[in-house]
């Protein structure tokens, strides 16, 4: 066997071939672009496709005082092409010298160990109540890095608790923080611990790095080394296969960079929608990249709260988080919300029929039966609903769903029941039982109609639906305008649902108006016109002095400083930040009395971690 190995190893050395390169232009490295089009367009000198589509990021824009949004677009971002490499025999014994450089040509890096650490950031523990549905985001990031190549270990802080850093970084990795509100003060400390820690690089992203991130990079002093600004996958994907090179990696701000960001106030969501694809959004995740106990805290914190809704199987009831769409209604109209800080989700998408059946089936074979679909105001999408029909069907869904598309579309009901055959909870933002609250202080929708009555329509349509159709909803007290009429009005407002719903009325949060910067309210950090706007609404003045002492000042921080919190009440309503949370208390005392509710959820996504 020797002597034939060697036989073969001589007589290519002598073989009469050479090895050809050609720059295959159908071959971009990272995919934006394919074909020739207005955005497009292949350079013959530099073999790269120039992409003019990635430059406008959904929040940032790179920018320089002298150039303009329309110059931007003669400086596109390059994606090189691959090289194609092909064998043509010549003459015998004509060039033998191929062979090596061929052979060095295909030769691979040396293996070397890669590792990403994905972490989850919370401020302090949260009850184990609040423990129910997974972390998809960094699973959907974990996913990408394993498929590029790297050790993937996650970790959440929300499920697991505080991250132990020094068993779970080790030097050369590379970390990634998701840091919403609840966590982001502490993602500069566990950056910082990462870098000492011998971390080659700190990524962030998800909702507050992305509208904070030049104040995230300067408070973090170096520690962070960038921050991507939108939830593109191909993004990551380029990234990791870079082997974690920032190198024309788009939608992402580091340090020593400036970035104009745009308020969708002053230019509208329209110009947030980007040409992305599928890929940009979707991918089937790695379900096991949590380990096992991480899933069994969380079925067991789900069957505790929400077992006894679940009639076959509510003491094996196995829950998961699932993307079967992106974006939101409303908001790829051009309006959002006045709490609202999803703007990036202008850009709607329904997935391919592969992709819902790959991902069902995968959810399927890990034991998940009930899903959450965290697609916003995903019960409009007719299209989606027959794609996931088509798909096959699950036992419970849960799902968002504005009441104004419940209202005017009843007939979806049946859909999205023949897809959810034994379970369907919609939740929706309610908000409030004032008309007037609901018209200028919520700003709650942008077609014509009477909200209060929209409200209540689509309470008396999941009535209509049938006994497996469940209401999730909230109302908030502290919005522009707010006055105890209006926030009694709410009380009565839930007491009709209660009575008109019963056993289908599963949860209803109380809520503070919670400022968040990233939300069309927060321009009060920024703007006193917008200030004095909203103290109208409640028939009051501010000051310049008083705006600038209760909210200009705060206009860098990381998150909404408590005392601005309490300052929205004085200058913006007419209640107290207290009195808020006393009618919240009464919601809850209320929803007590409420047989068939979802005991412990009332105050589910806006209670104060535990210290």
């Amino acid at each position: 066997m020797m002597r034939v190995i060697a036989f073969v190893l001589a007589f290519l050395m002598l073989a009469p071939f050479e090895v050809q390169a050609k720059w295959d232009k159908t071959q971009p490295t990272y995919g934006f672009c394919q074909s020739e089009s207005y955005y497009c367009h292949y350079d013959t000198r530099t073999h790269a496709w120039l992409d003019r589509t990635v430059l406008m990021d959904a929040w940032t824009i790179p920018a320089c005082a002298d150039r303009t949004l329309c110059d931007r677009l003669h400086h596109p971002f390059r994606d090189p092409v691959k090289k194609k490499y092909t064998i043509q025999f010549v003459g015998f014994f004509r060039h033998p010298e191929h062979f090596t450089e061929a052979a060095m040509g295909f030769v691979l890096p040396a293996s070397t160990k890669r590792r990403f650490v994905g972490i989850n950031v919370e401020g302090g523990t949260w009850e184990e109540h609040h423990k129910v549905w997974p972390h998809l985001g960094l699973l959907y990031v974990g996913t990408i890095a394993k498929q590029e190549g790297f050790d993937v270990v996650l970790h959440d802080e929300f499920i697991q608790g505080p991250a132990p850093l020094e068993a779970l970084i080790e030097p050369g990795d590379i970390v990634g923080l998701s840091l919403l509100t609840t966590g982001i003060d502490r993602g500069v400390d566990i950056a910082r611990l990462c870098k000492e820690l011998g971390a080659s690089m700190v990524i962030a992203g998800n909702d507050s790095a992305m509208f904070r991130a030049p104040e995230l990079l300067s408070r973090a002093g170096g520690s962070v080394d960038t921050v991507f600004t939108t939830n593109s996958l191909l993004s990551m994907r380029k990234f990791f296969r870079q082997g974690g090179s920032l190198e024309s990696v788009p939608y992402t701000l580091q340090p020593g960079q400036t970035a104009s960001f745009i308020s969708n106030q002053s230019l509208g969501v329209a110009f947030e929608r980007k040409k992305f694809g599928e890929a940009d959004f979707f991918t089937v995740p790695d379900l096991s990249l949590f380990p096992e106990s991480y899933w069994n805290t969380v079925w067991s914190a789900y069957r505790n709260q929400w077992g006894h809704k679940h009639a076959s199987n509510g003491p094996t009831v196995k829950n998961g988080i699932a993307l079967f769409g992106q974006g939101c209604g409303r908001a790829y109209m051009g309006d959002i919300c006045e709490y609202c800080t999803i703007r990036h989700v202008a850009n709607v998408s329904i997935p391919s029929q592969r992709y819902l059946e790959e991902t069902l089936g995968t959810y399927k074979d890990f034991g998940i039966d009930t899903f959450f679909n965290t697609m916003d105001s995903a019960f409009e999408f007719s299209n989606l609903a027959d794609r996931l029909n088509q798909a096959g069907s699950v036992d419970s869904l849960v799902m968002y769903g504005r009441a104004q598309a419940m209202t005017q579309h009843p007939e979806l009901f049946d859909k999205w029941l023949r897809f959810a055959n034994k379970r369907l909870l919609i939740n929706c933002g309610i908000d409030s039982a004032d008309r007037r609250i609901l018209d200028t202080g919520i700003n709650k929708s942008g077609s014509k109609g009477d909200r209060l009555e929209e409200n209540k329509q689509a309470i008396r349509n999941v009535k209509a639906a049938g006994p497996t159709a469940h209401l999730h909803f909230s109302l908030i007290f502290g919005s522009p305008g707010e006055t105890e009429d209006s926030c009694k009005a709410n009380l009565d407002f839930l007491q009709w649902a209660m009575d008109t719903l019963g056993e289908q009325l599963d949860v209803v949060e109380g809520d503070i108006f919670w400022l968040n910067f990233g939300a069309p309210a927060s321009s009060v950090f920024t703007n006193y016109d917008e200030a004095v706007k909203r103290a109208a609404l409640a028939d009051k003045t501010i000051a310049r002095e008083q705006w600038h002492h209760d909210f200009a000042q705060y206009k860098d921080e990381l998150s909404v400083p408590l005392h601005s919190e309490k300052a929205w009440y004085q200058h913006f309503t007419n209640i107290s930040y207290e009195r808020a949370h006393e009618y919240n208390a009464q919601v809850k005392l209320m929803m007590d009395k409420h047989e068939g509710r979802i005991a412990g959820r009332e105050f589910a996504f806006k209670s104060p971690p535990v210290a």
